[in-house]
């Protein structure tokens, strides 16, 4: 957390540490170890049904799988920021360890973990990028270090509209400007693509372009009709679901039979014979 004491503000030889709380970190582990057996589950499930040759049921729980998989590797990915991510400004250099961002906001599991002098930074700058295209955009604001080696250290993605108090990255970049005596520069609101950068073309007409406020407005309206539509979506498979599992199930069932069925001869295994 950043330093809050009294006298600190205006100050730029104070000591500031920005890391998750203790609190954020022991609930996500407890969320992750809670979902762990039920996900391991998922797999001795899918064979049974497939080793019974019970199509419909495994395509169902496949999909499940899947949802369940993003889910679990979103919650894995929440808890491994939240337990190494740190920026400690010291005297003379700053102490970074974060997700070590290459090709946009999915730095998977990597992280750099490097002590900067602030005499090696020739820069900060913030861009406002735009991922997703239009089938589901996202606006996210990047922070980054740009040092006299040619190198750039992105030190992390803000929603603009969500921000996160634990890691406001523009003010703390800000705040490594101010102890490296440079300026923050904007670059405004530019396009990007996750997908072209992973495949390493850069040179699409598309990327780095600065999108203006009409653009910016349409880019939002998408993105809130495209996450309705996936919720709704979401809902009507669960239910689908939920349908199906209740249409196949196997009708002789203690639910049907009630507290009047044929009774199980514990020496023998089987009912016995009904009198005529």
């Amino acid at each position: 957390m950043a330093d809050t004491r009294p006298g600190s503000a205006g100050r730029t030889d104070e000591k500031r540490v920005w890391q998750a709380s203790g609190g954020r970190r022991l609930t996500l582990s407890f969320i992750f170890l809670i979902l762990l057996p039920f996900y391991a589950s998922i797999g001795p499930m899918l064979y049974q049904r497939i080793s019974r040759s019970l199509v419909v049921d495994t395509i169902w729980l496949g999909l499940l799988g899947l949802a369940f998989t993003a889910l679990m590797a979103l919650i894995l990915h929440e808890l491994m920021n939240s337990v190494r991510t740190k920026i400690e400004l010291g005297d003379s250099a700053v102490k970074v360890a974060v997700p070590a961002f290459r090709n946009g906001p999915v730095p998977l599991f990597r992280f750099n973990v490097r002590e900067i002098p602030y005499t090696d930074i020739a820069g900060v700058d913030t861009r406002s990028e735009v991922y997703g295209g239009t089938l589901a955009p996202v606006l996210l604001q990047s922070t980054r270090l740009n040092l006299v080696n040619g190198d750039r250290l992105v030190l992390g993605y803000t929603d603009p509209n969500d921000p996160d108090s634990v890691f406001p990255y523009p003010e703390i970049g800000a705040a490594i400007a101010a102890r490296a005596g440079k300026q923050v520069v904007d670059h405004g609101i530019v396009q990007r693509s996750i997908g072209k950068r992973v495949l390493g073309v850069t040179s699409a007409a598309n990327e780095n372009v600065p999108l203006d406020t009409a653009a910016i407005e349409t880019i939002n309206r998408s993105h809130a009709r495209n996450v309705r539509t996936v919720v709704i979506g979401l809902a009507m498979l669960l239910v689908a679901g939920i349908g199906i599992d209740f249409a196949t199930a196997s009708r002789t069932t203690y639910a049907e039979f009630g507290a009047f069925g044929p009774r199980i001869d514990a020496n023998v295994g089987t009912p016995p014979a009904k009198k005529r």
